[in-house]
């Protein structure tokens, strides 16, 4: 049986469980001898003995004794008053004041114990909420001194007294060769416009009208390394820097520019501009950027190549719309500009519906059945079952709706809470029903920043894991790289609590966003999951395969697990285990499968 953490003298539930029945066991015991025995001063002695159980059961077994302590002295009150009306036993009046006495010491007894748990409960919170606002404020400060975009390079490198620190994150930031934003800052800024727009959409009894779209155009120079080796590293700084300053004077005052790499930019805007007028944006970016490398009747063969990303269609992380917009700028220099893409399918189901209407919708999918899990099996190298992860499906009219669609509406809805709520419900269910036929298999879950910043959520994960009676040390927590970087002051106490239960965590689409591999030891997670994009092209990219297992070997350094995602080829599985990797699902492997199979194929892989 499971420990229970909130009592305080026995944790564990079987000894606890034992211990009340031996002191009602005892008690009923010694009342018999007492009902039987004809001696007074016996009488009286049992009588003591009995008010010293009551009274130890209630100060050291906690509430529910308490009850039990309780009904047993009304018991014993009810059979003192049939022998002193009915029997007229001389010993039954004191008897009776001693039963009384005994109920009245402990109910104030477990009043003053309520009072002080209330009271340390209420310390507990305020020396957490100072802890949450120190947390906030050092990060804060940590945001303040990484946004600065006005410095001065030379002057800030002749201040002895400026940090090591400092200078590292104002670097991350700023690109030091352009003074332009840097990754960070721009991937942070695109976070933040989310953030505010999803809080938005949640106010609004419309979401869908609340919704502030926002373009990235990902521009770069092509064949670069070509360009370097041809006119010398020293010349292509300038050529950068040229770049740089004639795009920041050919965007409009209210984008936002920044180098990437190399000569990669990226522009975001929020104005609302046709695809046609964006296209004619970006051709007038590219224009005078090229203009970087042509003096006179003098040029350069340089071509400048750009792609699209849109929020909320494409995505709604900051570093998975870079890199979408990087992927349509590659297939742009392969062949000609590219769109942006169709809308994702079943987008129409909640566009332009009320949050009551969208809050319907889901209320019904989870009755009917329309919204369920699914299970992929996770296997070592030699094809052992280690566990599953859990997948929320929604399905309607016979079509599979995307989870960023239906999970984005129901964001946009605020019913993200109950949605998440389901899932859970239905995944550690699973985990409980699993672990009695192998106790060992774990149960990954992907859990939202939107549920870890629920001031209750830890109430509700608890509530949840008692009532489906699951063991939390086989449970997994996927929580997800593009996110958790850039959110982690609103939900590190959350996380950090969480690790305290026995729930292992893992970080989520790593290679998906731009997070760095920095963060990864501040963070309290014992598992990394590579992103199948991450992994698709081993096979065939050199450059991939040597990033994957410096990955690998990395984590592994530092005692982190590493476990693939996306495994859909023979070749693609076996690299990755040639290079160390711990764990694989996929559907090279396996594809997912319902609760119903679960049994079996358990059985099948045993």
């Amino acid at each position: 049986m499971k420990n229970n953490d909130s009592r305080l003298f026995i944790k564990s539930d079987a000894v606890y469980v034992a211990v009340v029945f031996a002191s009602v066991i005892a008690f009923i015991a010694l009342l018999a001898v007492q009902i039987f025995s004809g001696v007074t001063s016996t009488r009286y002695f049992i009588g003591a003995g009995l008010m010293l159980i009551a009274f130890l059961m209630n100060v050291f077994l906690g509430k529910f004794a308490y009850f039990v302590s309780f009904t047993l002295n009304f018991v014993q009150f009810m059979i003192y008053t049939y022998e002193y009306i009915m029997m007229k036993n001389e010993s039954a009046p004191f008897l009776l004041v001693m039963t009384v006495l005994t109920m009245v010491i402990d109910m104030l007894l477990q009043y003053y114990v309520i009072k002080i748990a209330s009271k340390i409960q209420h310390i507990e919170d305020s020396k957490r909420n100072e802890r949450g606002k120190a947390i906030r404020k050092e990060l804060e400060d940590e945001m303040f001194a990484r946004t600065s975009l006005i410095v001065n390079h030379e002057v800030m490198g002749t201040h002895q007294n400026l940090s090591e620190a400092l200078g590292r994150n104002i670097t991350l930031s700023i690109d030091s060769l352009t003074t332009l934003p840097g990754r960070d800052m721009i991937t942070e800024r695109a976070d933040k416009l989310i953030r505010e727009d999803i809080s938005n959409m949640q106010e609004s009894t419309v979401p869908d009208s609340a919704c502030r779209p926002f373009t990235v155009i990902y521009l770069a120079l092509d064949r670069f390394d070509n360009i370097t080796r041809t006119i010398g590293h020293k010349s292509m700084d300038l050529f950068i820097q040229n770049m740089a300053h004639r795009l920041r004077e050919a965007a409009d005052p209210t984008d936002m520019v920044a180098r990437i790499d190399d000569a990669d930019f990226v522009i975001l805007f929020r104005r609302g501009l046709s695809p046609e007028a964006e296209k004619k944006y970006a051709d007038k970016l590219v224009k005078e950027a090229s203009r970087a490398f042509a003096a006179g009747l003098d040029s350069m063969n340089a071509t400048i190549n750009y792609g699209f990303a849109h929020y909320p269609s494409d995505s709604r992380h900051g570093g998975e719309l870079i890199a979408k917009a990087e992927e349509r700028m590659s297939k742009a220099s392969a062949g000609g500009q590219t769109e942006s893409g169709a809308a994702l399918p079943g987008a129409d189901i909640f566009k332009n519906k009320s949050r009551d209407e969208i809050v319907k919708i889901f209320e019904r999918a989870m009755s009917d059945g329309s919204l369920f899990m699914t299970f992929q099996p996770c296997f070592t190298y030699e094809r052992k079952l280690t566990g599953f992860e859990a997948f929320l499906r929604f399905e309607k009219n016979g079509q599979i709706i995307p989870p960023q669609v239906f999970l984005a509406a129901a964001e946009n809805a605020g019913y993200m809470r109950r949605v998440g709520g389901f899932s859970m419900e239905n995944s550690l269910g699973a985990l409980a029903m699993i672990n009695k036929i192998d106790p060992e298999l774990t149960m990954n879950i992907n859990i939202s920043n939107y549920q870890l910043r629920e001031p209750d959520f830890i109430q509700s994960f608890s509530n949840i894991v008692s009532s489906t009676d699951c063991n939390v040390n086989n449970l997994i927590l996927d929580l997800q790289e593009e996110s958790l970087i850039t959110s982690l002051a609103d939900i590190r106490m959350t996380i950090e609590e969480l690790a305290t239960t026995g729930v292992k965590m893992a970080l989520d689409n790593f290679g998906r966003g731009y997070s760095s591999f920095n963060a990864i030891p501040l963070l309290p997670v014992s598992i990394l999951k590579l992103d199948g994009n991450f992994t698709s092209n081993l096979a065939t990219d050199a450059t991939c395969r040597i990033l994957t297992r410096s990955a690998i070997s990395l984590m592994h350094d530092i005692d982190i697990t590493v476990t693939a995602t996306g495994v859909g080829q023979e070749d693609q599985f076996e690299i990755l285990a040639g290079s160390g990797c711990d764990r694989f699902q996929g559907l090279f492997l396996g594809p997912a499968i319902s609760k119903d199979e679960l049994e079996q194929f358990i059985s099948n892989a045993g």
